[in-house]
């Protein structure tokens, strides 16, 4: 397929080992501030009935009509991130902290309400902590996310909130100005490290995205048939074929959603949040098992919104000689980072069969001045030739 060259783009050689961690960017979620639109929150669960409206710029009213004072949970869709998404999937909240609401309701006394969210493949119901008093008039309550497992975090279906029983009330107008995700961003997110342990058995589930028979052992299908995880390096492999029919040459096209498991499809991968980082690293060997050397290019791929926007963040040049290489793509280019469905490595045509190994997938804000060193100084690819050296 065609490929998008950059003007500069790297590759290094080697780089520090450093812990791993995880994090996305913090973010309104939901705010009801446009055309009158519920955003697809409704009723979730409950003895009581509501009526839920927009019809004030700016809030999200649900309105008690059922038995006075009876419990009722509410929540956005299931198929709906946040306000502004409408690519069906989970909520990436890896690394975050905090959930928090901007809730309130027009009665007298203050009203117990558990928040929570239903999360992870299971679609699991998680508390937020204890229950809150949630008082009279609209006010923001802070809800901590430590409690989730990372399978919960990185897939949230639903965030909503059960508003217990309040009898004493009565029936009463509940209003939500802003949903948001807060904390502090970290800098760094390993998104796969194939390490023993690591979900899918080692595999942290990738799969074969397109040009599938380059991989010896797919069975033509999006699946990870083909793949194995290799033990000792801590690592995924495959075997990628050199002509694979009638002059066929060209490379597979892997492909990683948020780092669990595939279960037979990638619905409950999807969808990542990498807007808060700058470049990807792939930490990447390629080896001819006849010996052979030469190079393969390599191009960082990503898959974004509801459309499945096919964007490159460049290509770089591989060397066959079985040695880990850190492929670092710059991501300005690339756009909806927010809403990627996919990401990973397509390979160019390669004549002879080559075994792929990759270590790493880390996720990098721009470096500190004072880490430079640490990543080294990234080789240039000029606009006006192909050249490359790794420094």
């Amino acid at each position: 397929m065609s490929r998008i060259r950059l003007s500069a783009v790297f590759l290094v050689a080697a780089l520090a080992a450093c812990s791993s961690s995880w994090a996305q960017s913090p973010s309104v979620l939901y705010t009801w501030d446009g055309a009158a639109n519920i955003e697809d929150w409704k009723k979730n669960f409950g003895t009581n009935d509501v009526l839920l409206d927009n019809n004030i710029a700016g809030q999200l009213r649900i309105i008690e009509i059922g038995a006075p004072g009876e419990d009722v949970a509410i929540s956005d869709g299931s198929n709906r991130r946040f306000e502004s998404s409408t690519a069906g999937g989970g909520l990436d909240l890896t690394g975050l902290d905090f959930l928090e609401f901007d809730l309130g309701h027009n009665g007298l006394g203050n009203v117990d309400v558990q928040f929570y969210i239903q999360g992870s493949l299971g679609f699991t119901y998680v508390s937020l902590g204890p229950d809150v008093a949630v008082t009279p008039g609209v006010s923001t309550y802070q809800l901590p996310l430590a409690g989730l497992t990372f399978e919960q975090q990185v897939y949230i279906r639903t965030v909503g909130f059960n508003i217990r029983d309040h009898a004493g009330e009565g029936n009463l107008v509940w209003t939500v100005e802003e949903v948001r995700s807060a904390g502090t961003p970290l800098t760094v997110r390993d998104l796969a490290t194939h390490d023993l342990g690591s979900s899918d058995n080692g595999l942290q589930g990738v799969f074969a995205n397109f040009d599938q028979g380059a991989i010896i052992g797919n069975d033509g299908a999006q699946n990870q048939t083909g793949f194995s995880h290799n033990a000792s390096l801590g690592s995924l492999q495959w075997t990628d074929q050199g002509d694979h029919g009638v002059g066929d040459t060209s490379g597979a096209a892997i492909a990683y959603g948020n780092g669990t498991v595939f279960n037979g499809s990638s619905f409950n991968e999807r969808l990542t949040d990498l807007s808060n980082y700058d470049f990807v690293t792939y930490r990447v060997s390629a080896t001819d098992p006849t010996g052979g050397g030469g190079s393969v290019d390599v191009q960082a791929y990503y898959q974004t919104g509801s459309g499945f926007s096919y964007q490159a963040a460049g290509d770089l040049t591989l060397p066959i000689d079985g040695t880990f290489y850190d492929l670092k793509y710059p991501l300005a280019g690339v756009t909806d980072r927010s809403n990627v469905q996919f990401s990973g490595l397509n390979l160019a045509s390669h004549m002879n069969d080559i075994q792929i190994n990759i270590d790493l997938v880390r996720y990098s804000t721009i470096p500190e001045p004072s880490s430079l060193a640490i990543v080294g100084i990234a080789a240039v690819l000029a606009a006006s030739d192909r050249r490359r050296r790794t420094i």
